[in-house]
């Protein structure tokens, strides 16, 4: 899954907030895919930084995979639920555009057990989450909050 965001930003100051894990509730609300990031093993967030994320679904174990600031970041995600396996990878590249920077997030989902028959649904849920953070981020920086 691709997506493509422009954020009337610099790319230095994107990048550190896709990089903020212990501050993602100053900008990413609750949704029924996202309730927080939580027992971040690193600050400042670097390679090798873990983390977790939770929903009302499941616990993600997190790490960072790639750091290369301010152009660049990836994570692994990964969770055992009852009779199977979801794991994420999801990378960033950002490129300057302007005064701006465009935002370029890959989202790799992987489906393992009896979870994998339940692909559509989670696929189309995970689909419209990645499109939800990349427009509370953009709403976040543009708005100043």
């Amino acid at each position: 899954m691709d997506f493509t965001i422009e954020i009337a930003r610099p790319v230095e100051q994107v990048f550190a907030l896709i990089i903020d894990l212990p501050n993602y509730s100053r900008w990413l609300p609750p949704s029924g895919l996202y309730a927080a990031t939580t027992a971040v093993s690193d600050t400042p967030v670097k390679l090798g930084t873990t983390y977790t994320d939770r929903s009302k679904q499941a616990t993600l174990h997190g790490s960072v995979t790639e750091f290369q600031p301010p152009y660049a970041a990836a994570f692994h995600q990964e969770t055992r639920i009852l009779l199977g396996r979801l794991t994420v990878e999801i990378s960033y590249r950002l490129e300057a555009a302007g005064a701006g920077t465009c935002v370029h997030r890959t989202t790799t989902p992987r489906l393992a057990g009896v979870v994998a028959l339940l692909g559509p649904i989670i696929m189309r849920s995970i689909f419209a989450e990645n499109r939800r953070t990349l427009a509370m981020m953009k709403h976040y920086l543009e708005s100043g909050e």
